[in-house]
């Protein structure tokens, strides 16, 4: 199976998590909103807690998306107004690679901080908070491989849109 293959799969496998844990926190915070405000309801006590938690999946997914798609915030205008094109090319590698070494720490420090809380649980239900820590290694690891695939291809991403 080729790479191509498999970055398609994981792209789509990504995008089909983030429609699906946004499609929940709409959902059930929807449901929370009506038991709320109907008379004799009570809203769920873990629902505003797990929205929260889920947000960060959310974030990590989709910041990894962001790189494909060249949708981070960026000083192009500026670069490219004070620096000649060659410049500009060593500047924005030297920034990949900064980006790429900080990854590599958060993959590092977040598979640390999942497994130090595997036994700690969120207040309102018996669910281990390492899951919701687990999206700051697995989302690293993500925007680490579309930097990766920019930095190899010169700064366009090869799979783009």
């Amino acid at each position: 199976m080729g790479l191509e293959r498999i970055y398609r799969i994981v792209d789509r496998v990504r995008a089909v998590l983030i429609v699906l844990i946004m499609g929940f926190i709409i959902g059930i915070g929807a449901v929370q909103i009506v038991l709320r405000y109907s008379p004799l309801t009570k809203p769920f006590d873990w629902v505003d807690e797990i929205m929260r938690y889920l947000n960060i999946w959310v974030v990590f997914l989709a910041a990894s998306i962001g790189v494909k798609e060249s949708t981070h915030l960026s000083m192009d205008y500026f670069l490219k107004k004070y620096f000649s094109t060659r410049t500009v090319g060593w500047i924005k590698r030297a920034t990949h690679v900064c980006i790429i070494l900080t990854m590599l720490l958060l993959i590092y420090h977040g598979s640390l901080r999942v497994w130090a809380n595997r036994y700690t649980f969120i207040q309102s239900m018996h669910l281990s908070i390492s899951f919701f820590y687990l999206a700051i290694p697995i989302g690293s690891a993500l925007i680490l491989f579309e930097y990766i695939l920019v930095l190899l291809h010169g700064g366009d991403h090869p799979y783009k849109g």
